[in-house]
Parts: structure tokens; C-alpha cells; sequence
């Protein structure tokens, strides 16, 4: 075979791949719609509108429980245990009588103050009646009106130094453990026992200071103490700390659970979790957010052509992702086809439909 008629059959050759190759590109296809797409220079891609949806936040911390009133009672005045009148764990109401001192001395100063009153009590009232027909002087009277307020005065002092010689509770409360035994010797800075009313438990956390706006008093949380699981106390957020800390740059929190059936003590560590609503984003299919060494994008449709659209990450959601961009409701994000969008590209849109093959 000659050089001439080798180069013509792979000319001829070339020519029938190359045709081959156009007639694919051009008539080739899966259905009828990308055949006109592909006739028309358009690029055919699915699309779905922008929706705005609140971002709903869960957020979980770890509190600490502390009783709703909570107090290390401690001696008024220094003296010697006579009594303990309790056991530790012990329910006391008010007002009830804990812990008493030696108290002789001040209950004879009492005794001496009751005698002390009467008899000036009784010279004020003779003189009263004396005083009318000139018996007494007016002057007489006034001192013994002055003589009776002191032995008053003095009466009460001497009660409220029997008082202080007992250690009452200032409210209803659970007792804890003491050391004190009766003949103990105990100053003002000795620590008799703490009393705790744990009927409500305060649980007390912290969270970033970017969630710091969006919780407010009466907002609902749901703790599960770390002692007991399976258990899951509903409460609601009491108070907010008046700043946010410069060190751990978050807000304190104190919400509120009840503990009636005193399952809960203070002390205890529980797995906070909160639920609020945050600000309104823009939601897409995951599938249509691509990643480029600039931050991810989306490809969005205006006249017929393909626009790029920087947008930050909110949050993920079930196949969804919110997101934070200059997307407004209604425009049309594309959800396939964005392999091999090109900025300004022309293209045929199409409803995208969820589960379509």
C-alpha cells in the first residue's frame, strides 16, 4: 500500500470520528428536554425557591444545684453547749430551737429585770395618784417615770442576752451534720450546722456570650441530674447575671427546678439543656452548597444565568443548611446541575423535585 493512500484512510478516519463525536454532543442525551437545552447553548438545571426559617438553637451546659435558701448558722456568743436538740437530716420549721448554751446567768439578769420593772412600775403609779392633790411633786413623778423606762430597757437587754445564748432556725429547712456536743466550749467563728430548704433547687451555668441575647427570664430548660439520668426535671430561668464575665467571656444563668419530693441535693451537678429561637435564615439543600478556597457558595439563577453567592454556614438540618447571605426569599437556588456552572453561564431551569431520580 503506498504512503499516499495510508494518509487518506486516516484522514477519512478522523473525519468519521469527528462526526460521530458531533452528532452525540448535539442529538445524544437522556430525554428530549436536554436535546433542546443543548441545541439552545443552555446549560438544564434544577432549581428551588429560598424559604426563611428560624434558627432553632439547642444548647447544653453543665449547672450546679444550690437550695433556694441555704445558711451556716453559727453561735451569737461565745459560751458552752448545754443541749443539741436535733439529729442531722432532720426537717426543723422556723423559728425552732437548735442549739442552746449554758444560760443561768442571763436568766437570773431576766429574773432581776422583771423585779426591777414592778417595783418601778409600782412607784410610778402611787406617785401618779399622789401627784393630783399636791402630795408629789411633778418633779417626783418624772423620775419615776424615768426609772421605770430604764428597769424596761434593762429587762429587755437582759432578754435579748438569753435569746442569743439559743440557736434558732431562721426558716423551714433540712439540718445538716454538726460536731458540737453538749459541754463543747463554742466562740462567735464556731460553725454549729447548716440548714438547707431544698423544696426549690436554684441550678446556676454559664453560656457564650454569643447566646446571651436570646435567653431571657421564664425562658424553659430541661436538666437531668448527673446522679440520676433517666430523670428529667422540667424548670425556668429565674435570673440573668447583669454583665457577661471578661474572663470566660459568658452570662450566668440561675434557673429554678422543684425538688418536693427532695430526690435532688444541694451540690449536685445536672446536664442543662436549652431550647430558643434565633434569628431568621435562608434554608437550601445541602447539595446545593459547593466549597471554594474563598468559603462555601451557591450557585443562584438571575435572567437566565448563573450567578455565584458567597454564604456563611449557619447550621445543618436534616439535609438542610442554613445559611447567612444576600439571599432573599423566592430566588432560585440551583440544587443540580451546579457541577460545571461557570459565572454568567446561560440556563434552563426546572423545579427540583425531592426523592426524583
Amino acid at each position: 500500500m503506498s504512503l499516499r493512500l495510508q494518509f487518506l484512510i486516516v484522514a477519512l478516519l478522523a473525519i468519521a470520528l469527528a462526526a460521530g463525536w458531533w452528532s452525540f454532543a448535539n442529538w445524544g442525551g437522556d430525554s428530549g428536554e436536554h436535546k433542546k437545552a443543548g441545541r439552545s447553548g443552555a446549560t438544564l438545571v434544577l432549581v428551588e425557591a429560598v424559604e426563611l426559617t428560624d434558627d432553632q438553637i439547642s444548647l447544653r451546659v453543665i449547672g450546679t444545684g444550690k437550695a433556694i435558701r441555704s445558711a451556716a448558722l453559727y453561735p451569737a456568743v461565745a459560751g458552752e453547749v448545754r443541749e443539741v436538740t436535733f439529729k442531722a437530716e432532720q426537717r426543723v420549721a422556723k423559728g425552732q430551737a437548735l442549739i442552746r448554751l449554758d444560760d443561768k446567768h442571763q436568766r437570773l439578769k431576766v429574773r432581776l429585770g422583771e423585779v426591777g420593772v414592778a417595783e418601778a412600775l409600782r412607784q410610778s403609779r402611787r406617785l401618779q395618784k399622789l401627784a393630783p392633790s399636791g402630795y408629789a411633786a411633778q418633779s417626783r413623778l418624772d423620775t419615776a417615770q424615768a426609772e421605770l423606762d430604764l428597769a424596761e430597757l434593762r429587762l429587755e437587754q437582759a432578754k435579748a442576752e438569753l435569746y442569743d445564748r439559743t440557736i434558732y432556725a431562721p426558716f423551714d429547712g433540712v439540718l445538716g451534720m454538726t460536731d458540737l456536743s453538749p459541754g463543747d466550749r463554742v466562740t462567735e467563728d464556731t460553725m454549729a450546722v447548716t440548714l438547707d430548704d431544698r423544696a426549690t433547687i436554684l441550678v446556676e451555668f454559664s453560656v457564650p456570650e454569643a447566646h446571651a441575647g436570646k435567653i431571657k427570664v421564664t425562658d424553659a430548660v430541661s436538666v437531668r441530674p448527673w446522679s440520676a439520668p433517666d430523670l428529667i426535671i422540667q424548670g425556668k430561668i429565674t435570673a440573668l447575671a447583669s454583665r457577661i464575665d471578661k474572663t470566660t467571656r459568658s452570662l450566668r444563668i440561675q434557673a429554678e427546678i422543684n425538688n418536693a419530693d427532695d430526690l435532688i441535693r444541694p451540690g449536685s451537678s445536672f446536664d442543662v439543656q436549652l431550647a430558643f429561637t434565633g434569628k431568621a435564615y435562608p434554608i437550601v439543600r445541602e447539595v446545593a452548597v459547593l466549597w471554594s478556597r474563598d468559603g462555601a457558595y451557591l450557585w443562584r439563577t438571575v435572567d437566565g444565568k448563573a450567578e455565584k453567592v458567597f454564604v456563611r454556614l449557619v447550621r445543618r438540618d436534616k439535609g438542610r443548611v442554613l445559611v447567612d447571605g444576600p439571599l432573599r426569599p423566592g430566588e432560585l437556588i440551583v440544587v443540580e446541575g451546579v457541577q460545571g456552572l461557570r459565572l454568567g453561564q446561560a440556563v434552563k431551569t426546572a423545579p427540583f423535585k425531592a426523592g426524583a431520580s
